[in-house]
């Protein structure tokens, strides 16, 4: 089944002789434009997001892990430096806050779970006084909250105008909460209300759908097929039906109507205005959906990967061309690095570089 298909199998309305198109077949036929134009963007978008994955798992993760072995190895050779050489107070400071600051973005960045015991001696640990204070102060705040019913922090009570208005604006968002419970509760049979109207009109939605794919299974079931090859066409076909009822794409529906059943555009002029209606209202609703999908390429979880490695071929090129040799650079860097801060006096210039 191809993903974007032709224009022969758009299920279309066209004008008849002497008469137009009316507004819910004009509104039907764009729907049905619309929804092809997004389809089709998605598919190259998702073509090109599943090329750039697999190119970064080729070609640019074995770079990633050399990476990042040479930091684990650069990070454990100055802690060994921290421990052994005799650093002044504030460079062994400052030492200290780089392998912290380095083992943190290796452990949770990258997955470095060796250097977890390093980051772990390299994190402060609470006194047990400073503990102590802490859970006094927890108490104070959860026998303020008993009393007042707010949360309130110790440090506000420092400076008695800044806490007076902060107690003064969780007061007034306490009683907006209240009445917006109130007005909720108003408004509770009327939203029942309109839940049922709009449940009822959904059920008869999922019967267009249904009526689709009943015509269709009654067209393309195999086992009333006695010729091998119809049958293993119908099978093919029968899989693409299923496949698009029970993903709810009503354009699919359709289309495959138009293309397994010659009559589509008889059947098309057939259906009543009321059914007509209904297909509108599936169609507007996959529009929807469509454009979430596609917003989610730019805010979702692939949306990354795209812009560091998406577009046309010839962006996609010069974007892997970039990456690799940013990498194999910083590598090179890194095993310069780990030669040079065996020596302390190099690492000491280093230190004296970093701001205190």
């Amino acid at each position: 089944m191809p993903d974007h298909p032709s224009p022969e199998h758009l299920p279309q309305f066209t004008p008849q002789e002497k008469t137009s198109l009316s507004q819910l077949q004009q509104q039907f036929n764009a729907s049905i434009q619309t929804i092809d134009e997004l389809k089709g963007r998605l598919a190259e978008r998702s073509r090109i997001t599943e090329e750039a994955r697999a190119r970064v798992q080729k070609e640019i993760q074995p770079l990633v892990r050399q990476m990042v072995e040479k930091r684990v190895a650069l990070v454990q050779l100055l802690d060994q430096a921290h421990t052994q050489a005799e650093l002044p107070k504030l460079e062994q400071q400052k030492l200290a806050h780089f392998i912290k600051e380095q083992a943190s973005v290796l452990v949770h960045h990258y997955e470095a779970q060796e250097l977890a015991p390093l980051l772990q001696r390299y994190t402060h640990p609470t006194s047990p006084s400073a503990t102590a204070a802490s859970a006094d102060k927890q108490e104070a705040q959860q026998l303020l909250k008993n009393v007042l019913g707010l949360d309130v922090q110790l440090e506000d009570l420092a400076d008695m105008e800044a806490f007076q208005a902060k107690l003064d604006q969780q007061m007034r968002e306490e009683q907006e909460k209240r009445e917006a419970q109130r007005v909720h509760r108003q408004k509770a049979k009327a939203q029942q209300n309109r839940e049922a109207k709009i449940k009822a009109e959904l059920q008869n939605i999922s019967k267009a759908s249904r009526r689709l794919y009943t015509t269709l299974a009654k067209l393309l079931h195999p086992d009333t097929e006695q010729d091998p090859a119809a049958r293993v066409w119908k099978e093919e076909a029968m899989k693409q039906v299923t496949i698009a009822y029970h993903q709810d794409d009503f354009f699919e529906l359709l289309r495959l109507q138009m293309e397994f059943m010659h009559e589509q555009e008889q059947l098309l002029q057939q259906v009543p205005q009321d059914q007509l209606a209904y297909y509108v209202r599936l169609l507007q609703d996959q529009i929807q959906e469509l454009e979430e999908k596609q917003g989610q390429y730019y805010m979702g979880p692939d949306a990354q990967l795209y812009h560091e490695f998406g577009g046309t071929p010839k962006q996609m090129e010069a974007k892997f061309r970039a990456a690799k040799k940013g990498l194999r650079e910083e590598i090179e860097h890194l095993q310069a690095a780990l030669a040079q801060f065996q020596d302390t006096s190099y690492l000491r210039d280093f230190l004296k570089s970093l701001p205190a």
